[in-house]
């Protein structure tokens, strides 16, 4: 077998090794650098949750948020910078830290007078001395309803509602006459005879009409000057049955 062998290497045709001849222990490969992609994200979910929740009540939304937003960003920045000095930068991190900073942007747009507690409530007041020049709710839904109000002819009754964020309804009685300015900031505006299904959501939003008293609502029943101020939500007005 040794004399055939050697005469096929001659030849040069290869011969058959033996199982397990000339098995040389592989060398053990360099270990690359770690990612830790997967711990930053974790510390900016754990610092945003720690910084928007220590301000939550003392704070408005829009402070609160960009609080928690902010304590994240600085989070992924040292993340980021950490891993580059490693030599291993992920792309999850980087497109991260843009999402939150755009979220960061846009939380500074929010009204400041938004709170952190989202409220509903009514008024309801009879007469024009009980109408208050101005309501406000920082944040939740609230219902004006001015539908048992009597004016006599020719009085006139002014009124303000403001809301940071949410949704502002008042219910006018059919036999007056509404000036009525509306400025919403985002959202939308609904007024009678609008179909209610129709919302058209959209930036910068204002609206200065008169509506005339409605047919069948009697005499004249006075003029009702109505400020509408919404920063992020609807504003609705509709007429009381007659």
């Amino acid at each position: 077998r040794d004399i055939a062998a050697a005469v096929n290497i001659g030849r040069g045709v290869p011969g058959h090794r033996a199982p397990g001849a000339d098995r040389r222990p592989a060398a053990p490969r360099p270990r690359g650098p770690r990612g830790i992609g997967g711990w930053v994200f974790l510390l900016a979910v754990l610092a945003g949750f720690l910084g928007t929740r220590l301000t939550w009540d003392e704070h408005p939304l829009g402070t609160s948020l960009q609080t928690g937003l902010a304590c994240a960003l600085a989070v992924f920045g040292v993340g980021i910078a950490v891993s580059a000095f490693l030599g291993r930068t992920g792309a999850g991190s980087v497109f991260l830290a843009i999402v939150t900073a755009a979220l960061l942007a846009g939380s500074t747009a929010l009204p400041k007078d938004v709170g952190t507690d989202w409220v509903r409530t009514t008024w309801e007041p009879r007469t024009a001395a009980g109408v208050l020049e101005q309501y406000e709710i920082g944040a939740g839904s609230g219902t004006l309803d001015l539908s048992r109000l009597d004016l006599a002819e020719g009085q006139t009754v002014t009124t303000r509602a403001d809301v940071g964020m949410g949704r502002i309804r008042v219910v006018v009685p059919p036999e007056v006459t509404v000036r009525l300015s509306v400025e919403v900031g985002v959202g939308d505006i609904q007024l009678p005879g609008d179909d209610q299904k129709d919302v058209d959501v959209a930036p910068g939003k204002h609206k200065e009409v008169t509506l005339s008293p409605t047919a069948g609502g009697g005499e004249d029943g006075g003029t009702l000057d109505l400020d509408l101020q919404v920063g992020v939500g609807q504003a609705e007005v509709s007429r009381a049955a007659s």
